[in-house]
């Protein structure tokens, strides 16, 4: 008769297994529905720019990470000890690109005096996590072929560590996240009265607001969510449901990024073949940068405005 720990162990992993295919289902069916919008802005642009470059590595990558997740481990510990070093690199450059665009996003809005030191600064709390993951996941890591759980990954770093680690990691995503949210309502505060009052008429600008502002507050709200039951000591079970928001919570940033990065690339390719949106100021892109950084920026540096031609916009919104 199988010994309870054995038993427990086994739930654990099939549990895990569980939520990692099925994060990995989530991410490939956002990326299926999304595709064709990605082809049509994106890869049918005819320049890099930021948006772009971050687009792809955010989506790509991400799929890249979820999918070697899923694959069995080979049962060499050679090339086993290959294709989990593949796994963790590719799970800690998740971060990459959405540091750059936390960064971007706020160098576009920032005004020239503080723009290189606010956006310098939340690239590195945006960072952190790179540092962390590679640290716990390969310092002394060795694999090994246990007789009973086949072939897994050790390192020497303890849970008390891990969890310092992990609270110093969310605590920078926490401090990044609203340094964005921060700089954005800052330097859109009109655009934001005007959508608050308006927000049964669901205007173009005032739903991409809006959505850049949910976006970043969900990715908020997972890190606090994530940084609570680590404290706590509730979401150390694997097999406990709270467990789930650290298998999903990268899988979702990815989806939320992407959907952002596209709705304004989206709007900004709108107005880009209205004559009418400059004229009539219903939705006004306005870039906080010039020269190459600001065609390198691209649709990143958008800043929404409102206004109250109603029945214009209401036209143009149609007509689009």
């Amino acid at each position: 008769m199988a010994d309870n720990s054995d038993v427990q162990v086994a739930t654990e992993v099939f549990f895990g297994n569980c939520w990692t295919s099925a994060t990995t289902a989530l991410l490939a069916y956002d990326f299926v529905l999304t595709f064709p919008s990605e082809v049509t802005l994106f890869w049918k642009g005819g320049h890099l720019s930021g948006a772009t470059l971050l687009c792809l590595l955010n989506r790509y990558i991400t799929l890249a990470s979820q999918v070697i997740n899923n694959v069995s481990l080979p049962s060499s510990v050679e090339s086993a000890f290959s294709v989990y070093i593949a796994a963790v690199v590719l799970q800690a450059l998740q971060y990459l690109p959405w540091a750059a665009f936390s960064a971007l996003r706020a160098y576009a809005l920032c005004p020239d005096p503080y723009r290189w030191v606010i956006s310098a600064g939340i690239f590195a709390l945006s960072s952190v996590p790179i540092v962390t993951d590679l640290w716990v996941n390969l310092h002394g890591l060795s694999v090994v072929n246990d007789p009973v759980l086949g072939i897994i990954a050790i390192t020497p770093v303890s849970a008390s560590t891990i969890t310092k680690l992990e609270v110093v990691t969310r605590s920078s995503l926490i401090a990044s996240d609203l340094a964005v949210l921060c700089v954005t309502w800052f330097r859109t505060y009109e655009t934001a009265k005007l959508s608050l009052r308006r927000l049964g008429k669901r205007s173009l600008a005032c739903i991409l607001l809006l959505d850049g502002t949910i976006y970043f507050l969900a990715l908020l709200v997972l890190s606090i969510l994530q940084m609570t039951f680590t404290l706590t000591g509730i979401g150390n079970k694997v097999d406990s449901p709270t467990s789930v928001i650290a298998l999903l919570e990268e899988p979702l940033t990815s989806i939320l990024i992407s959907r952002f990065l596209i709705d304004l690339q989206k709007a900004q390719c709108k107005l880009a073949g209205s004559s009418r949106s400059v004229t009539l100021g219903e939705v006004a892109f306005q870039s906080q940068t010039s020269g190459s950084t600001g065609c390198f920026v691209g649709s990143l540096g958008a800043q929404l405005s409102c206004h109250e031609v109603d029945e214009e916009e209401d036209e143009m919104e149609h007509r689009l």
